[in-house]
């Protein structure tokens, strides 16, 4: 049985980054749909921040159909206790969420491609109940800046792959 994503474009993404980031997870054997285009909530907005808070817009999309739902936007993004977020989820639940706000930096187009997919297959693992793994080259690893991204696999390390199998 495939599993069923539900990708959620949040605000004003670029249609060519959705359709990537739906190729990348399908090529990793996940079925993917495409939902509407959901606005930012305004009161997810901090403007002393100048920022929006991730669990609103994750909030969101929770009651989307499918095994999970990844919902993803081009605002920045913040949650309690950081200066920013790549994304944040359920864990375990079935809700995620991507930023490809700080991911855009200092690349072209194929480093977002990369770096969206990395953070979406973590937050993905997240909804699995997986936590932050220590080993470096896996997606679970915790990435406090751009660099520990690009530094980390695009897939689960095989204790992670044990977690997720243990959670299906």
């Amino acid at each position: 049985m495939a599993f069923q994503l539900s990708l959620v474009p949040v605000g004003r993404v670029s249609p060519a980054d959705i359709d990537d980031l739906a190729r990348g997870l399908s090529d990793r054997g996940l079925q993917v749909t495409i939902l509407t285009e959901r606005e930012v909530p305004r009161e997810a907005y901090d403007a002393r921040r100048r920022q929006y808070r991730a669990e609103t817009l994750l909030e969101l999309v929770r009651s989307e159909a499918g095994d999970r739902v990844l919902a993803v936007t081009a605002v920045d993004l913040y949650a309690d206790g950081f200066n920013f977020v790549f994304g944040l989820a359920e864990s375990p639940g079935n809700a995620a969420l991507v930023s490809l706000y700080r991911l855009r930096a200092g690349g072209d187009a194929r480093f977002l491609h990369e770096r969206a997919l990395k953070e979406a297959v973590h937050e993905l693992g997240h909804t699995f109940g997986l936590l932050h793994c220590p080993n470096a080259r896996c997606v679970m690893h915790f990435s406090n800046c751009l660099e520990d991204t690009d530094q980390k696999g695009t897939s689960f390390c095989r204790r992670c792959v044990r977690g997720v199998h243990r959670q299906k």
